[in-house]
């Protein structure tokens, strides 16, 4: 009730012959992030001409301006617009979702990180992102075996620190319908010994 009164005491003074200074737009009862220098947040702002030309209390734009629209936010978050300049935030969402494998130092850390990520995030596709085989002892690709035992019915598929390799279980190629006689071209498909290694190069991870 005492937002609803403190809308329509807004719109009454708004329509008073009283005129501030224009605005197309007026914003009210939100909770505003500035990204100033001192991060403050505010209640209220003005937009005049597609531009935002004041933030402040609900008072003090009150006061100053006078909208041709004034919309009540109920206590939602307004933020600046966010421009992704090659920073992949949809990737950095996306990551939070897989297992952290940056800095494993053995082919038996990322595994034990799969499996311990898997135990707290019970999931029917498992992905992680950031081995590197080149921080282990045995610098080799790795092979999808010991995958394999400890996820024989969930896909895996874990992608290398520079984005080019996977390394997935059977399960994975499985699904993906990739057998020994798979060809593509624009990358490789490792094997050892004639057969799947599980690690997929470039074109093949598609």
């Amino acid at each position: 009730m005492k937002k609803v009164l403190f809308f329509a005491c807004f719109a009454a003074l708004f329509a008073c012959e009283t005129v501030g200074e224009p605005a197309d737009l007026l914003l009210f009862n939100a909770n505003i992030y500035t990204v100033n220098d001192s991060f403050d947040t505010a209640e209220a702002l003005a937009v005049n001409e597609g531009k935002i030309i004041a933030v402040g209390s609900n008072e003090e734009i009150q006061e100053k301006y006078q909208g041709d629209k004034v919309i009540d936010a109920n206590g939602k978050t307004v933020i600046p617009g966010l421009i992704d300049a090659h920073c992949h935030f949809y990737g950095l969402g996306l990551n939070q979702l897989k297992v952290d494998l940056v800095g494993t130092g053995s082919y038996e850390e990322v595994l034990e990180r799969v499996k311990y990520f898997q135990d707290q995030n019970p999931s029917n596709f498992i992905q992680g992102r950031g081995w590197d085989q080149n921080d282990w002892e045995v610098k080799e690709f790795p092979t999808k075996e010991e995958l394999d035992a400890l996820f024989p019915d969930i896909p895996v598929a874990l992608e290398r620190v520079d984005g080019h390799a996977y390394l997935v279980n059977q399960k994975a190629l499985d699904l993906a319908g990739i057998t020994d006689a798979t060809t593509v071209q624009g990358g490789e498909i490792i094997k050892k010994n004639g057969k799947i290694s599980g690690v997929l190069i470039d074109n093949p991870m598609a």
